[in-house]
C-alpha cells in the first residue's frame, strides 16, 4: 500500500470496458515525488492523503481486473516514529 496526496483528477477519452464509469485521480508519493493513477473509491478531492492499495489488492477490493491501483482509505493523520 501507498500512502500519497491527491493531486488531481483524471479522466480518459477512450478505455476498456472494466474502467468505463470509474472517477480516476493522480496520486503523488510524498517521498519519490512519483505519481500514479488510481481507481477513486471514495470520491477523494485534491489534497486529500489517502491511502492506495496496489496490484491484486486493487483489482480485488473494485473487482476489476484491469485496476493496478485504487484508493481505499482517506488519512486523517498518522504518528511519525
Amino acid at each position: 500500500m501507498i500512502l500519497g496526496e491527491v493531486v488531481g483528477r483524471v479522466w480518459s477519452e477512450r478505455s476498456v470496458d472494466g474502467l468505463g464509469g470509474v472517477r480516476m485521480v493522480l496520486v503523488r508519493e510524498p517521498e519519490s515525488g512519483e505519481r500514479r493513477v488510481a481507481v477513486d473509491l471514495l470520491d477523494a478531492g485534491t489534497g486529500s492523503t489517502v491511502l492506495v492499495a496496489t496490484d491484486e489488492a486493487a483489482a480485488a477490493v473494485t473487482g476489476r481486473s484491469c485496476v493496478d491501483a485504487a484508493v481505499i482509505a482517506l488519512v486523517a493523520g498518522w504518528d511519525e516514529p
